[in-house]
């Protein structure tokens, strides 16, 4: 009997502290790379990836993922690696953040405007901490909203995705396809990475035909897949047979659209090669509509700065920007885009790569521009 009421005192006993676990982190930890066991000792690198969401995007996240993973596969002797998702419920993502970074992580990944302000004042705070900042400039110059004072972002280091550069091309694969001179991007939430991405979707189609209409709309959200639909639906309806959708998860609800419509409509991705992530699940209906898919490759961004940091040449302080040079952000050319465009047309399109890459073409950008312009920019492209 004594045994007895041993063993379940023994079982009452872990049950209690099983339970006062389980609430103990601020978002649930995924690791990436194997876990150290218990009670070993393990001195490499920690790194955690911030998500301002979820995983499941078939774009962005994804891809950021994705280079964790290859961090895990080439360093991870060297590097520990976990991700953290905050889901779409904004309201909680600054008590979050500041939760995670408090647990002492040697590499902090997190990224969007949203994020931009949280960041920063958890640099100043955490000064031995390192910050991978992406997707938005930050500027080294003193903060970006109104703290108690300035702070020293040597241990931040910003990538910034030439999306301009990216969509250019896209944008020209578009005016390529298009049978009725309108094309159209409908973006998440108006800001000016998103801004970004218009002005060289924009530019791209104008520089294959200057008389092609450009819309630009906007979906109010990076999650509402039905919003997308609804979005891209308006859009088809109003003679818009090709659509740039740029908006995470939300942006999905463009490929629902997409197949509900009559042969000749088609439709672009965003961050990975959508089209051919539909054909490898079997979603042929969706894949044949992908005309391509303007990728920033997040994956490359993080495995470069990680191979950087590594042999100690990562530049903290500074904004890199990534773009058509070095593959950070690329146009997808899979089987849909051979099949929907001539090779004369790819042929074409891979030039204007080159042309970007060696400056001869300016694909154009929002950002450092007064107030005002991008309004008159939507104007003058429409």
């Amino acid at each position: 009997m004594k045994k007895l009421l041993a063993l379940l005192l023994a079982c009452l006993m872990l049950i209690g502290m099983a339970a006062c676990s389980s609430g103990s982190s601020s978002a649930a930890p995924a690791s990436s790379g194997e876990t150290p066991a218990s009670g070993e000792t393990d001195d490499r690198i920690r790194l955690v990836f911030v998500i301002n969401g979820t995983l499941g995007d078939k774009s962005f996240f994804d891809s950021g993922k994705e280079g964790l993973d290859w961090i895990d596969r080439d360093f991870g002797d060297k590097v520990y690696t976990e991700y953290r998702e905050l889901t779409y419920d904004n309201s909680t993502w600054e008590s979050k953040l500041n939760d995670i970074v408090s647990e002492g992580w040697d590499i902090v990944v997190v990224g969007t405007y949203d994020m931009k302000d949280y960041t920063g004042k958890l640099a100043q705070e955490y000064p031995d901490t390192k910050f991978w900042f992406f997707d938005e400039i930050w500027n080294f110059d003193g903060p970006d909203v109104e703290w108690d004072h300035q702070y020293d972002c040597d241990n931040v280091y910003s990538m910034m995705f030439a999306q301009n550069e990216g969509s250019f091309v896209v944008g020209a694969m578009a005016a390529m396809l298009s049978q009725t001179d309108k094309v159209a991007f409908m973006g998440g939430m108006d800001n000016t990475v998103l801004d970004d991405f218009f002005v060289g979707f924009a530019n791209g189609a104008k520089y294959i035909n200057p008389n092609v209409h450009v819309n630009c709309s906007w979906m109010n959200s990076f999650s509402d897949a039905a919003q997308g639909k609804t979005v891209a639906t308006g859009l088809y309806q109003d003679g818009y047979d090709v659509v740039f959708s740029c908006g995470g998860s939300a942006g999905l609800g463009g490929f629902d659209a997409v197949i509900e419509q009559d042969a000749g409509k088609y439709i672009i991705g965003v961050d990975g090669d959508q089209g051919t992530y539909f054909a490898s699940i079997g979603d042929t209906a969706r894949a044949e509509r992908t005309l391509t898919s303007m990728q920033k490759n997040v994956n490359y961004g993080f495995y470069h700065a990680m191979e950087r940091h590594l042999d100690g040449t990562l530049p903290y302080g500074t904004n890199e920007l990534l773009g058509l040079d070095g593959n950070f952000v690329s146009a997808a050319v899979n089987d849909a885009t051979k099949a929907l465009l001539t090779a004369d047309q790819i042929a074409k399109a891979e030039e204007i790569v080159a042309d970007i890459i060696s400056g001869k073409i300016d694909p154009g950008t929002a950002f450092n521009k007064e107030d005002g312009w991008f309004a008159s920019f939507v104007e003058s492209v429409q």
